[in-house]
């Protein structure tokens, strides 16, 4: 407890005033790692990190068409059906009581459509809802741990209203091809690179499949999505929180 107590003190101390865009509130954004930002700088009030922020951000800017003027709205909007796929994490906080918004879990072992402990298990590979379900899909930093993330992202265009969006991070290199760290074989998947994994709050642990590179943006495109890459403005970073950040906005077409 006291340990916790004194690195929230540091971060504090080093944090950054500013407003965050998640829970919409003036905030100070602690920091405890500065090697990367991206996933730190949490939000005082909402947790949230740099990347959350920056997803909010792009939600935001492509819905204010439609009247969106807060995240938090979303969860009132009756005319707009929001996924977002996972069961945890800063938006589903502030966004509380959700009969709009559709978020779920993907459980080994677990079929599309099923529930566990009262959370919808979804494999987005196989998702179990309807064509043209949605407005609106965010994932964050999901489809890297997706075996065929290809079928993945098929499925979300198939899922979408036409002009909806998908706003998604993943782990990005911007000077190299998207490559593999397993291959198929038959119904498995066999590593061919070194085992790497990211922390899961579900499972603790998950291997990551593949390493994402700038054609991403050409498939994206070949699926009839409308795709570009949003980075952060380095002249909002400070006062928005969204360092080094970076996130996908696609259309469906």
């Amino acid at each position: 407890m006291l340990l916790a107590r004194r690195t929230r003190l540091r971060g504090l101390l080093g944090g950054r005033l500013g407003f965050c865009l998640v829970c919409g509130r003036r905030t100070v954004f602690l920091i405890s790692d500065r090697s990367n930002l991206r996933e730190d700088a949490r939000c005082w009030h909402c947790g949230s990190i740099s990347r959350n922020r920056h997803v909010a951000k792009c939600v935001l800017a492509a819905l204010r068409d439609r009247g969106v003027e807060r995240l938090r709205d979303l969860a009132l909007r009756s005319d707009l059906r929001v996924y977002y796929l996972g069961s945890s994490g800063a938006m589903l906080t502030v966004w509380g009581e959700r009969p709009y918004i559709t978020c779920s879990e993907y459980f080994d072992g677990g079929e599309s459509g099923e529930r566990r402990d009262g959370v919808l298990c979804q494999n987005v590979e196989r998702l179990s809802f309807a064509d043209n379900s949605f407005d609106l899909v965010i994932s964050e930093d999901v489809f890297e741990h997706v075996a065929d993330y290809r079928q993945g992202l098929r499925e979300v265009h198939r899922v979408l209203k036409p002009g909806g969006h998908h706003i998604f991070t993943v782990p990005f290199e911007f000077t190299d091809q998207t490559t593999s760290r397993f291959a198929r074989e038959g119904d498995e998947y066999v590593p061919i690179q070194p085992l790497y994994t990211h922390g899961d709050p579900v499972r603790g642990s998950i291997p990551v499949f593949t390493h994402f590179g700038y054609d991403l943006l050409e498939f994206l495109q070949g699926i009839g999505m409308e795709a570009s890459l949003e980075l952060s403005d380095p002249k909002e970073e400070r006062r928005l929180g969204t360092f080094g950040s970076y996130t996908f906005v696609t259309r469906k077409l």
